[in-house]
């Protein structure tokens, strides 16, 4: 059987946080913890601080179930036209044939100066 979902009720007083960005995103055991940060101006106005604003942390459930609506919205404002898609997403992109990699060679300017190192010592003699 399906777990039901519960009913959300609004609690007008919970803190709302704001952030400019995730200062970090951590898992610990069974809890994703997720750090929060905004930008504030200090002495220069010029280099603003990054000054943690909050914190979540939730069982690694809600954390794929957060990441599952996130990727919903990013999905929605691709469609609206709010975002580009990323070009590896692409049809053409799909389609395309990775470069072939290739192998590292050993780099004989190594061996040349060992060999002039060597060759010095013995003109000296």
């Amino acid at each position: 059987m399906a777990d039901k979902k519960p009913e959300i009720v609004n609690n007008p007083t919970a803190p709302e946080i704001y952030a400019d960005r995730i200062a970090s995103v951590s898992l610990r055991g069974n809890v994703a913890r997720i750090s929060f940060a905004s930008d504030r101006s200090g002495g220069d106005p010029k280099n603003p601080q990054s000054v943690v604003s909050g914190h979540v942390a939730m069982p690694v459930r809600g954390f794929i179930q957060l990441y599952a609506q996130m990727q919903s919205v990013v999905r929605q404002m691709e469609a609206g036209g709010m975002l580009k898609a990323p070009v590896a997403t692409s049809v053409k992109a799909a389609h395309k044939t990775p470069a072939p990699v290739q192998k590292k060679t050993a780099a004989p300017k190594k061996k040349t100066a060992a060999k002039k190192k060597s060759a010095g010592s013995k003109s000296k003699k």
